[in-house]
């Protein structure tokens, strides 16, 4: 049983996370469009490819729903989030661009997904580790939906380890709360991960545009080995 004081912690930094998340909501297209569409795209484009041809894809944190067109029309997505407000603007997006490709939209709780195991082709987390209180567990329930043979894509800015960018993140750092991100989050909690989960391969990461800033990771879950007769 968790301890009460950490307990109202967790409670805490999931309210400041879904406060600072619904502050975001009106601008979050002005602000965070374009300079991470080459993120968003290539993001994309590694989910619906890991999914094919009418592969099933969670987006995990989809916002205001920036990535949905990007994914292959012939796919079933579905997308949660824990901010109503980002959510209504991404239900308003789906249906003036008329996404049939998108099955769901859902409030959730990205480290407590509400889908049963092995039900995903693939799932894709963009700009989210960050914004999470627990993104290990984030991590954890991406793992356990998507199906042994899908693979997980990540997207996310990753804390420099040294020179002025990582003395820039550690001073934005203390701004965090306020943010709804971490500036300053450490590759470590995904590398690891990744070093508890032997079936767990990470098969690409490449860092992209603006200015090398973001890392786009594809994980892909090892088929189980056949057991019995």
């Amino acid at each position: 049983m968790a301890h009460p004081r950490a307990a109202r912690a967790d409670d805490s930094a999931e309210r400041a996370s879904q406060a600072a998340y619904s502050r975001w909501a009106p601008i979050y297209d002005l602000i965070f469009d374009w300079p991470f569409h080459p993120g968003r795209l290539a993001a994309a484009r590694a989910a619906s490819d890991a999914a094919g041809r009418n592969g099933s894809i969670l987006v995990v944190g989809v916002g205001t729903g920036l990535e949905l067109g990007l994914l292959r029309r012939d796919s079933r997505v579905a997308g949660i989030d824990i901010s109503q407000p980002m959510l209504r603007l991404a239900r308003e997006r789906v249906a003036r661009k008329r996404m049939a490709h998108v099955r769901e939209l859902r409030v959730m709780d990205a480290g407590a997904l509400a889908f049963p195991d092995d039900c995903f082709d693939s799932t894709l987390a963009p700009y989210v580790l960050s914004v999470a209180p627990k993104p290990a567990l984030v991590l954890d329930e991406m793992w356990r939906v998507t199906r042994p043979g899908g693979s997980m894509v990540v997207m996310n800015h990753f804390g420099a380890t040294g020179g002025l960018r990582a003395r820039v993140e550690h001073a934005l750092e203390d701004s965090a709360a306020w943010l709804g991100w971490h500036p300053n989050f450490p590759y470590a909690i995904v590398s690891d991960w990744l070093a508890a989960r032997p079936a767990a391969r990470l098969v690409e990461r490449r860092e992209l545009a603006p200015f090398r800033l973001f890392t786009m990771l594809r994980i892909e879950k090892a088929m189980q080995p056949h057991r019995g007769p």
